[in-house]
């Protein structure tokens, strides 16, 4: 498959596959057991009964893209099997809560499979001349540990699979500058399984990843460092898989010695975590998600910018990143210091005078906004002349589909067909414009109009109350992948024009679409005619 298809198809393939199976794996949980019960258990932030199989969505998920993608060979072969096995236990673990050494047992021997298809730190960092036996069993701490790490992390509300989703990202765009497709094509098709699964596990969650999904996600990640940074096309530092899992490491760092003095099993469960200790200060659940994301974005724009330093600076400045975070975060539990007090709420509504008199316009700005969208997409399909003729094809028949989806499947799937959709129609339509326009003039005036439609967003959503639509810790992780990819798109493609442009538009007509989405059964059906619409509209092009 050509290159300038693989990627959005890999994506495509993950990120439908995973709306489709995380809301049929919530419905179907509780039957097989998979629900996770705070009853009883003060480690517990959240109150209900939960789902706890979307682990199996996001590995399916990216299964299915990957296995029609990807050939077949003895590295992606030795990945699948460990990951499968990982990911079985996890799934045991879920199910009838295994033993400490059963979980590490089964985390291990994932491991060595992995281990036994190339899946080594052979590039030793700072040493040379290490005996191979020791890289050996370095590898495999390492690996155990991020896997931990990355199940420790699943506490809260889209932290887990959130910070997750920000280092695959930096894999991506460093797979594609080594030309590493592997690599890339599996963080691309993870990726968008977990930014499907991420919708509904967003606080308040509605099904959570399990042992199955945290420990499979930490495995993969682990796998694809590795194997980019180990690759005979890589030059970069042997030490990016610390970099690329900085949390995790120091996750296990603070945890680990907490542990052994309370004389508590490695494995097992408690509170002392990272985002326990940040939640410890007063923060709300969003905030501590929100602290993680940022602290997140921080160190993997540092890996990105310390690519090519010497493996002694880059320890010596993940060394300072990890002091610096985890000293301030004991210092401030120490001395007892608090953002507010725990039990603190209020649930007033903080909008100003101004906003509460525009509220008057909110009945209105639903169908605003699909009126909108509905000319960007009309405009959109029909600037896009540099598709081939197989590109609008699909497009027609993605439409038939679309429309047979509305006609065929109950109502209670609209709003999930409304999300497909739009979705799907958004990146169609931003990638044609983004390939098809080559005047500077007309791309300005393009930018400028997304930039007028931003501003109105802001203030419709400003005055709207948070019962009707209200922004989540994926917001922000949304916010932040366009300011911390931005500065690196802009240094690998030049002046960075159509790479800026393109990520900025997605974002505001996919945002633009969710707060139509939230606006009822009629603007949910609108916006799915639009859609439809503008991917038929193509069809003029051929």
């Amino acid at each position: 498959m050509d290159a300038q298809y693989l990627y959005p198809y890999s994506f495509l393939v993950a990120l439908l596959s995973s709306l489709v199976f995380i809301p049929f794996l919530i419905r179907n949980s509780a039957r097989w057991g998979l629900v996770d019960d705070p009853t009883g258990d003060a480690r517990k932030i959240h109150s209900n009964v939960i789902p706890r199989s979307g682990g199996l969505g996001i590995i399916l998920s990216a299964a299915l893209s990957v296995l029609i993608v990807l050939p077949a060979d003895e590295p992606i072969f030795s990945y699948v099997l460990a990951a499968m096995v990982i990911a079985g236990f996890g799934l045991l673990d879920d199910l009838v809560e295994l033993s400490p050494i059963q979980k590490i047992g089964g985390q291990a021997l994932g491991v060595v499979i992995a281990m036994a298809g190339g899946m080594v730190v052979t590039d030793f960092p700072i040493f040379s001349d290490v005996p191979a036996w020791l890289i050996h069993v370095i590898t495999f701490i390492f690996v155990l540990g991020v896997i931990n790490g990355v199940n420790f992390s699943d506490g809260m509300d889209g932290l887990a699979a959130g910070t997750t989703l920000m280092a695959l990202a930096l894999i991506f765009v460093l797979a594609l500058q080594t030309g590493h497709t592997t690599v890339a094509v599996i963080a691309v098709a993870v990726s968008a399984a977990v930014l499907g699964f991420l919708r509904f596990n967003t606080h308040p969650a509605r099904i959570f990843m399990g042992d199955a999904g945290s420990q499979f996600l930490g495995f993969t990640v682990a796998w694809l460092a590795i194997t980019l940074s180990q690759s005979d096309t890589s030059a970069m530092t042997s030490l990016m898989p610390l970099l690329i899992l900085g949390l995790p490491v120091m996750d296990i760092l603070q945890v680990v010695p907490v542990r052994i003095n309370k004389k508590l099993p490695l494995a097992g469960p408690d509170k002392e975590h990272l985002h326990h200790q940040v939640a410890k200060l007063g923060f709300s659940q969003y905030e501590v998600v929100a602290i993680i994301y940022v602290l997140q974005a921080i160190l993997l724009v540092g890996a990105y910018l310390l690519r090519d330093e010497s493996d002694v600076f880059v320890l010596i400045a993940f060394m300072a990143f990890a002091v610096l975070t985890l000293g301030t975060i004991y210092i401030a539990n120490v001395s007892e210091w608090k953002i507010r007090p725990l039990d603190s709420s209020d649930d007033r509504d903080k909008r100003v005078a101004i906003f509460r008199r525009l509220g008057v316009l909110h009945p209105y700005t639903g169908v605003f906004f699909t009126v909108l969208l509905a000319l960007f997409f009309a405009f959109g399909a029909l600037t896009s002349t540099a598709f081939s003729p197989n590109i609008i094809y699909v497009a027609i028949v993605w439409a038939a589909i679309l429309l047979a989806a509305v006609l065929i499947l109950p109502n209670n799937l609209r709003q999930l067909i409304g999300r497909i959709a739009s979705y799907t129609t958004t990146i169609f339509i931003v990638w044609g414009m983004t390939i098809s326009v080559d005047d500077g003039r007309l791309d300005f005036l393009i930018n400028a109009l997304f930039v007028g439609m931003t501003v109105l967003l802001l203030l419709s959503i400003r005055i709207t109350r948070k019962k009707y639509f209200g922004l989540t810790t994926e917001d922000l992780l949304v916010a932040l992948f366009i300011v911390a990819l931005t500065p690196l798109l802009v240094v690998e493609f030049g002046d960075g024009s159509e790479v800026i442009s393109a990520p900025f538009r997605i974002c505001v007509l996919l945002y633009t679409s969710e707060y139509v989405l939230a606006r009822g059964e009629k603007a949910v059906n609108r916006l799915i005619f639009i859609s439809i619409c503008a991917l038929l509209l193509t069809g003029v092009n051929l």
